[in-house]
């Protein structure tokens, strides 16, 4: 609790500017009696001023409040009002505020000089001054009390001229009551949550929305993820049944193969049957004719004649082997013939593409020691030997070269850093510049409403003060005093309906209403915890949408795999994923039939061989039996 411990009075009113007037207030309980004029109701108008910084009624803005210049015998007037008090931490606060009231030609001038806070640096035990604006130091010292302004001003320091206000007019007394008891806050929060709990309906009819769509986007990830897993065991079968027949096409060429190259040996061995067997009916004619033609028969033996046969068989074989050496001697010496010959050429070729590599090399060096001389000149690196360049030399003023473009680019970032050194400074000058613009311009627009509602106050107190004074000089004392009797038997009168006012009732149905305000907050709550739950199903949901993407590049890929596969298949021919099951199946079935067709053609290939190779049997014993 907020406690007023002491008070200076200097200046104010009655109170001598040059002399320091100090008031205790004492526990618990503190009484102020002297007779009229000594100051009482200045006491508590300085009290609701320091806490405040409302001027009490009929001070015609701070013209009447402070000492009068003209009493003192001067031409300007300082007052002045320290209080220390206990904030509600029971922290030891000092609120100084200072006046100057100032006697010019035709009026007199008012001014609020200082607002000061001292406090008492807990660590060090020094004294901590803190300057305020007028504004500030009003909010700030009802903050430290933990009293508001309209309490501090309507209850606790009201003054005697205001004390009446309950019965005033009732749009005033409910804006009154509305600022001590904070009720504009409790309306204020009132909205603010209905406000708030039809965003969060509209929120929750989004996100079931969401939730529904979010579902159904599920149910069809599900349904996805359940096709894909068959589509993946379907391939992997199809794989299998691919692969087998693929090994079965593969044993069926095989066997093809190989009762083809069987048909190709019964067909030459039936051309051979056949040449030998018209051979030897020639062979069998040429002898008749020969026999024939005989003149007188041989009447050599047969040994003789077998002599005979094997030297002339000798002779021929001998004839034939130096015939086949000459011809293989023949073709060696023509293979190494076309050897040279692509020798030669290949000579002549690379012959070319050296005279061209060199015209090329040529032209290069030229081209080199061209932009050489360019590159010194442009640069003055300095004197050139003449034209052509050795490589030696070449290699050094590239070197050189190189080494002054590096000199160069060192050279140019280390510009660019100034340079970005430079305008970062500027910046920051800038900004400070217009930060301080900025502060001198909102100081001076402050300043500037102060001076305007200062003003407006001082033209506003002037008519008060003009309307009193034709007021005052209409009225007599007797009716004064005749209201005043009215006016008790009015306050004696409200006071009593107060007093059988239930305030209390009141109070309570507030309460209940703000225990069923507390309990829709915690609905609130707990909705939007309902609402934290249904994110974490939707994180679930796109980590199961990131597995179907990962699902669904593992098939894109195994069709990039076999797509060569299934394209050889199909003869050339890659459907869309959703017809592919159905070409595939129709190729099994095609391959099946090709399949059944080929074993059939095999066994009847079979059968002709076996009828083959009986017949070339049949052949072979009548050959042998002849």
């Amino acid at each position: 609790m907020s406690t007023v411990d002491k008070m200076l009075i200097k200046g104010i009113r009655s109170f001598d500017p040059e002399n320091k007037h100090v008031i205790a207030f004492f526990k618990p309980l503190t009484l102020i009696v002297g007779p009229n004029g000594a100051g009482k109701t200045t006491i508590i108008e300085c009290l609701k001023l320091s806490c405040t910084g409302e001027l009490p009624p009929n001070a015609r803005s701070g013209h009447s409040f402070i000492h009068d210049p003209k009493v003192a015998g001067e031409t300007e007037t300082k007052g002045q009002i320290k209080l220390r008090f206990k904030t509600a931490a029971g922290k030891d606060v000092v609120c100084i505020r200072s006046f100057q009231l100032t006697q010019k030609a035709s009026k007199m001038e008012y001014k609020a000089i200082e607002s000061v806070l001292q406090t008492i640096n807990p660590h060090t035990g020094e004294k901590v001054c803190l300057s305020y604006r007028c504004a500030d130091m009003d909010r700030e010292i009802p903050a430290l009390m933990g009293v508001s302004k309209a309490v501090l001003e309507n209850v606790i320091f009201v003054h005697q001229d205001d004390a009446n206000w309950p019965l005033q007019d009732p749009s005033t007394l409910k804006k009154k009551f509305d600022d001590i008891f904070s009720a504009t806050r409790y309306t204020k929060a009132l909205e603010v949550i209905k406000k708030l709990h039809k965003d969060q309906a509209q929120e929750i009819k989004t996100y079931k929305l969401k939730l529904e769509n979010l579902q159904i986007l599920k149910d069809a990830a599900y349904k996805l993820r359940e096709s894909i897993e068959q589509d993946q065991e379907k391939t992997e079968s199809l794989k299998i049944q691919m692969q087998e027949l693929e090994n079965n096409i593969q044993n069926v060429d095989a066997k093809i193969q190989h009762t083809e190259a069987t048909l190709k040996d019964l067909r030459k061995l039936q051309d051979q049957i056949s040449t030998k067997t018209a051979e030897r009916s020639t062979l069998f004619k040429e002898q008749q004719k020969q026999y024939a033609a005989l003149a007188e028969e041989n009447e050599d033996t047969d040994e003789e004649l077998n002599e005979w046969k094997t030297k002339f068989e000798e002779r021929i074989a001998l004839l034939e082997s130096k015939i086949s050496k000459l011809e293989r001697e023949m073709d060696d010496t023509e293979t190494k013939g076309s050897f040279l010959k692509q020798t030669i050429n290949d000579y002549i070729w690379e012959t070319s593409k050296l005279q061209t590599e060199a015209e090329v090399h040529s032209s290069l060096k030229n081209e080199r020691d061209s932009t050489i001389q360019k590159l010194f000149a442009r640069n003055n690196l300095g004197s050139l030997p003449s034209v052509p360049f050795s490589n030696e030399i070449a290699l050094n003023f590239t070197n050189r070269i190189k080494t002054r473009l590096m000199d160069l680019e060192k050279d140019l970032q280390d510009k660019k850093k100034s340079i970005e050194m430079e305008l970062k400074v500027a910046w920051d000058r800038y900004m400070d510049a217009n930060d301080h613009w900025k502060d001198i311009e909102a100081q001076k627009q402050a300043k500037v409403e102060i001076k305007s509602g200062i003003l407006k106050r001082i033209e506003e107190r002037e008519n008060e003060r003009d309307s009193f004074e034709l007021q005052i000089s209409n009225v007599s004392l007797s009716h004064i005093d005749e209201r005043e009797k009215n006016l008790r038997i009015e306050v004696e009168r409200k006071t009593n309906q107060l007093a059988e006012r239930e305030f209390e009732s009141n109070i309570r149905q507030k309460q209940s209403e703000l225990y069923s305000i507390e309990q829709k907050i915690k609905a609130l709550n707990r909705e939007k915890d309902i609402m934290a739950v249904d994110s974490e199903d939707r994180v679930k949901l796109s980590l199961k949408k990131g597995e179907l993407e990962n699902h669904k590049k593992k098939h894109r890929k195994i069709m990039d795999e076999y797509k060569d596969r299934i394209r050889g298949v199909l003869k050339g021919r890659l459907p869309p994923d959703k017809d592919l099951k159905k070409e595939i199946t129709q190729a099994l079935r095609a391959l099946g039939i090709e399949f059944d067709d080929l074993n059939s053609k095999s066994r009847e290939a079979e059968k002709e061989v076996n009828m083959l190779q009986m017949k070339i049997e049949e052949v072979n014993n009548n050959l042998s039996k002849t």
